[in-house]
């Protein structure tokens, strides 16, 4: 099941398989004891900051954390996910929790457009999965970004987290500061220990 695992999480397998798999574990709940909560979480003291009165999308929202646990600040909040069985969680969990102007949208991160333009684009350990090869993760994790940066409204603002915990997580979140700040106008940069991630904040250079 690993060797399965890992071949998704490098997009190696079909898009209908990876959804499979991924329904598989969220409706089996192999997610929930690692993950169901995390109220203490520092990515919610960057949205605090930068998704007040605006609108967000939550790319790989998963079952539903991010809106049930954030502060509700924003204006709408749009969760998508390969995963239609963690978007049901999800809802369910939104509703249980009174959020409002909410919706969950299934979708795949390398193809998904949103209907109109958000101010925020949220990934929240998602961006681990973006590229199939290692030896050209710069290169696609560059395309992928600037990508959804053209899909920004003006003004807007790419907030992401990454575990940093291990040697290849802690190169993989290097990579992505470093392409930022070489991509993108660089807003805030965090590196936290308890839990070892990268916090950062960036928006479109608009003089490229």
């Amino acid at each position: 099941m690993e060797i399965i695992r890992g071949l998704v999480h490098r997009r190696l397998l079909p898009r209908f398989a990876q959804q499979y798999i991924w329904n598989r574990e969220y409706a089996t709940g192999q997610w929930d004891s690692r993950s169901l909560h995390t109220p203490n979480d520092p990515i919610y003291a960057f949205l605090e900051k930068y998704c007040v009165d605006r609108d967000v999308v939550d790319i790989g929202s998963g079952h539903g954390n991010t809106i049930t646990e954030m502060s509700p600040v924003y204006r709408s909040y749009t969760g998508v996910d390969i995963s239609d069985a963690a978007l049901r969680i999800a809802a369910q969990r939104a509703a249980s929790s009174a959020r409002e102007q909410v919706r969950f949208v299934q979708g795949f991160m390398h193809s998904y457009v949103p209907d109109s333009k958000p101010d925020v684009f949220l990934f929240r350990e998602s961006l681990q999965y973006v590229s199939r090869n290692r030896k050209q993760a710069r290169k696609e994790l560059c395309t992928f970004l600037s990508r959804y940066a053209d899909m920004l409204r003006a003004n807007g603002v790419i907030i992401a987290r990454l575990c940093a915990d291990g040697s290849d997580a802690q190169r993989y979140a290097k990579t992505l500061e470093m392409i930022v700040r070489e991509h993108f106008v660089l807003r805030e940069c965090r590196w936290t220990q308890d839990p070892s991630a990268l916090l950062i904040a960036f928006c479109p250079d608009v003089t490229r």
